[in-house]
């Protein structure tokens, strides 16, 4: 394709006839991509549409949770949510150890 918008760029001033063979192959060159596209579209479908049965997805999932110790259930919505975790002193601490500072410097 890159090779008929090349050649089109080039025959602007060109006669008529050498315009509508660019244009014709570049179609050409279009429906081949399109057709590639879909023979793609196709074999990826079918190959993903056959995939692992759901309950053999389930199974691994249980076993892979059983040998990790975890016990997997679908109860997480009723879970207690975590404590949140304190990363620094809140503006109130911070003010009271600058305030500490300045008395030791002193």
């Amino acid at each position: 394709m890159t090779s008929s918008t090349a050649a089109f760029r080039y025959t602007l001033a060109d006669d008529p006839a050498q315009i509508s063979a660019i244009m014709d192959r570049f179609e050409t060159q279009f429906e081949d991509l399109d057709v590639a596209t879909g023979y793609y579209e196709n074999a990826t479908s079918s190959a993903t549409a056959v995939g692992t049965p759901q309950e053999d997805v389930d199974r691994l999932m249980n076993q892979v949770a059983d040998e990790a110790g975890v016990e997997l259930h679908q109860e997480m919505a009723g879970a207690t949510p975590a404590q949140t975790i304190k990363t620094g002193p809140t503006e109130v601490e911070e003010d009271g150890l600058g305030e500490r500072l300045r008395a030791l410097r002193n």
